[in-house]
């Protein structure tokens, strides 16, 4: 099953438009005329910012892929707690399936 943030509605959205900043800071910075004094530095200024805003989108996609694997954790160990009180046989089975390597645990690390 693919997960989409639309399948999950609780995760913030990110309350910023990056591609509207990003033209909005093209377009204005192409309408200003530049000194000799700046020629150098509104370049690396526009380098630093582009990178800020893959950090960001990076960031925000990091953080929903985490979410996803703490409330899927969140619901094995709901699973066990539950098998266990129903006194199924291997209730930690619930635990086993959704570690795995990709979730950093101390076995797979």
């Amino acid at each position: 099953m693919t997960t989409t943030p639309h399948d999950q509605p609780h995760i913030p959205p990110l309350q910023i438009d990056l591609d509207v900043i990003l033209s909005t800071l093209a377009l204005e910075l192409s309408r200003v005329r530049i000194c000799d004094q700046c020629q150098h530095c509104v370049p690396s200024l526009i380098n630093d910012l582009a990178h800020l805003v893959s950090e960001i989108t990076r960031l925000h996609t990091a953080f929903i892929d985490e979410r996803l694997i703490s409330a899927n954790l969140r619901a094995a160990i709901r699973a066990a707690l539950g098998a266990d009180r129903d006194g199924e046989a291997d209730p930690l089975g619930y635990l086993r399936d959704e570690i795995t390597p990709n979730t950093g645990d101390a076995h797979g690390a």
